[in-house]
């Protein structure tokens, strides 16, 4: 079921940088301080099975589809976040 977000409903560069700080750092385990929105998601251990549940729970969370290589298009959480709000 997709989440309460839908498309008509935008999402900030910042709301968007939040949710992928958040759920980076509950994934590897760590303060979402310690993340750098500067920083590949493959420096942070990405592979490709979790960038695809990663795209997945994040379209879920926009309300939208996503392309599956939107994380390696994009591979910051800045270029993600800013492209996402467009």
């Amino acid at each position: 079921m997709l989440s309460q977000k839908t498309e008509s409903l935008k999402v900030s560069t910042t709301e968007i940088k939040e949710w992928l700080i958040s759920y980076l750092a509950d994934l590897l385990e760590i303060e979402p301080e310690q993340i750098n929105v500067e920083t590949t998601f493959a420096r942070y251990g990405l592979d490709s099975s979790v960038a695809v549940v990663l795209t997945g729970d994040l379209a879920d969370w926009l309300g939208k589809e996503l392309e599956l290589r939107v994380v390696w298009d994009y591979p910051t959480i800045a270029d993600l976040a800013q492209h996402l709000s467009k």
